[in-house]
């Protein structure tokens, strides 16, 4: 089996290390996106009742919720991506429905699997990555990722690519953003390390960074959006700030946790719905946004629907944020905004069960605000279960 949407996070045991440091933006994305990381033998995997126990040795890298890859096992059923429903310091367990009682034999590995990107052009341009999802039905834009600086790294996408230098249709555009975008590590050069969390499924990405260390996250995405348009070949979104803001006191622009209705920059498809021209802009609008501030953090008195809880249902309201362009062009994906204030009530790393259209879903919580300032934080919840819808 495979799970669909992966979730990764500082927290892990093993999990690389995001810092003001040169290539550790890089390390981190082909580790969860490449290669997956934490690799242990198990010495005992037992089933019952089908639930998988495996014993590991301690500081494994598996947190409740974390994706599993086992190989190695006899019967073969056991092999494959489970979820891990617990975690023990040397135990974890999994689903496993079908799989006879009993001891499993062979060499048994765990690991924590990679999203199932590729990387293309590896190791020709040092502490560049060029990162494309590897399933057929992706639009196969390429993300290019610069890491030879300590504070951000430099990001673009491309339509394609023929080199790790060189490729057609750069989002964003040099006269959009010189150089390219610019994704947030590290408020200082230094090697102390900064809190992130990674979603991702076969098409897109979520990355959430701390870089000031305040627990005030910036959220971007790479990839395949939900479009409007069939067969949308030009339906990828890559948002960034557009200047080093790794301190600011004011919002990131490529921060997804917040809905505009003015003409913020920092988010770029990589063309018109059209399918004319080249890089072009688009706006993030909350689908209820409607309160009396033009711009405002999700989850905050900026939506004007009262606060969380909803009292008809007590229930947490959400909606996901659209992308405008010439139009409503679609959603991002796994993505979804309060619309009602929910000033402090979800941690980051908080997890929900969804109910109703996410009934059988968990929705993990990130508080999303500029790195430092007064500004008041928001709440975004990503479906961290999945299938994303596009």
């Amino acid at each position: 089996m495979t799970v669909p949407v992966k979730e990764y996070s500082s927290a892990q045991p093993g999990a690389p290390v995001l810092s003001g440091s040169i290539g550790s933006a890089l390390a981190l994305l082909r580790a969860c996106l490449v290669d997956g990381f934490g690799l242990k033998t198990c010495s005992a995997v037992d089933v019952v009742g089908g639930i998988a126990t495996a014993t590991l040795p301690a500081g494994h890298s598996f947190l409740v919720g974390s994706p599993v890859l086992i190989a190695g096992a006899t019967p073969v059923e056991l092999n494959g991506e489970f979820r891990v429903l617990t975690s023990g310091a040397t135990t974890i367990t999994f689903a496993c429905a079908g799989v006879v009682d009993g001891a499993a034999s062979g060499t048994i590995t765990a690991k924590v699997p990679s999203a199932g990107w590729q990387e293309l052009f590896a190791g020709t341009v040092s502490n560049v990555i060029c990162l494309k999802p590897s399933v057929v039905e992706a639009s196969g834009c390429v993300l290019r990722v610069d890491d030879t600086g300590t504070t951000n790294a430099r990001v673009r996408a491309y339509e394609s690519m023929s080199s790790a230098s060189a490729g057609i249709g750069p989002t964003p555009l040099d006269g959009q953003v010189s150089g390219g975008g610019y994704w947030p590590k590290s408020s200082a050069a230094g090697a102390t390390a900064r809190a992130w969390r990674l979603v991702a499924d076969a098409q897109g990405m979520w990355l959430a960074v701390d870089p000031a260390g305040t627990g005030r996250f910036t959220l971007l995405w790479a990839g395949d959006i939900d479009s409007l348009k069939s067969g949308d070949a030009y339906g990828y979104v890559l948002t960034c700030n557009e200047a080093d803001q790794a301190n600011a006191a004011t919002v990131p622009d490529g921060c997804c946790g917040y809905s505009h209705r003015s003409a913020r920059g920092g988010a770029y498809v990589v063309r018109a719905y059209t399918a004319i021209g080249q890089s072009t802009a688009v706006q993030r609008i909350g689908a209820h946004h409607t309160g009396p501030t033009a711009d405002a953090y999700a989850g905050t008195a900026g939506y004007a629907f009262g606060t969380y809880p909803n009292g008809p249902n007590n229930g947490l309201m959400t909606a996901s944020l659209e992308l405008f362009s010439l139009g409503i062009r679609g959603t991002l994906p796994g993505l979804q905004h309060p619309v009602q204030n929910c000033a402090s009530t979800f941690a980051s790393g908080a997890v929900v069960d969804g109910t109703d259209d996410f009934a059988g879903k968990k929705l993990t919580a990130i508080r999303v605000a500029p790195p430092s300032g007064a500004v008041v934080a928001g709440t975004v919840f990503i479906d961290t279960t999945g299938p994303w819808v596009r």
